[in-house]
């Protein structure tokens, strides 16, 4: 059964070429969670292109255990829009349990936050901005092309991550060998680990986050899935 969903997530992932790479299209991954190494919930990853949109979306469904890592629920959707034969993103909104607001791209480095009672304000940066999943889409859709230092919008906050890169690496996730690349930035004391597959055009199957060396949250890859 597993390997279907392996064949028919590498004949979904097969799409046109776009900004030199595979535009992943219509792939709906999903992923087991785990707290501390206990189960805690299941992740869903979308990926959906129509006309000259990509949307790329997590939704987390956790228990009580996920909680602690805030991640009980938790949904980030990123819309991107093809200009020029490069993605450019448009908009961003983060919904979970005590926060929800959107980020709107005006221009590449600069970004409108709104949040629902509060004043907007902007985030500017002389870099190109990005948000935690136009910045997954782009390590999966540009590697090895892309830079070692980002960036990215965290809970309303820019942040610069400093990526470290590993190519050729191999990686057992529930029982299944996976080959590919791997990237991770240090935030404060936590270490955050991306696994990629190659044999799935980079599709994101593991990530994790330790803090102070010990894994606190792993999620991993599952199945994969087709949505029309």
């Amino acid at each position: 059964m597993l390997n279907k969903f392996i064949i028919a997530g590498l004949i979904l992932l097969n799409t046109n070429t776009f900004a030199g790479e595979m535009l992943l299209n219509n792939v709906v991954a999903n992923y087991a969670f785990f707290y501390k190494n206990i189960s805690a919930g299941t992740m869903q990853l979308k990926i959906q292109s129509k006309n000259n949109e990509v949307q790329i979306s997590a939704k987390y469904d956790g228990n009580f255990l996920a909680e602690l890592a805030n991640r009980g629920y938790r949904e980030e959707i990123s819309l991107l829009e093809k200009e020029k034969n490069a993605l450019k993103v448009k908009k961003y909104s983060y919904l979970d349990e005590k926060m929800s607001y959107e980020a709107i791209f005006e221009e590449t480095n600069k970004v409108k936050i709104l949040e629902k009672n509060s004043q907007k304000f902007y985030l500017n940066s002389d870099e190109s901005i990005f948000d935690p999943m136009s910045m997954l889409l782009h390590l999966m859709m540009e590697y090895p092309n892309v830079k070692d230092s980002y960036n990215v919008i965290s809970k309303k906050k820019l942040k610069i991550y400093n990526y470290l890169y590993q190519d050729r690496q191999s990686m057992q996730i529930n029982n299944k060998e996976y080959n590919g690349f791997s990237a991770e930035y240090v935030s404060g004391n936590k270490t955050n680990f991306f696994f990629f597959s190659k044999e799935h055009n980079n599709l994101m199957v593991l990530t994790s986050v330790k803090k102070k060396g010990k894994e606190k949250i792993r999620i991993e890859l599952r199945n994969i899935e087709h949505t029309n």
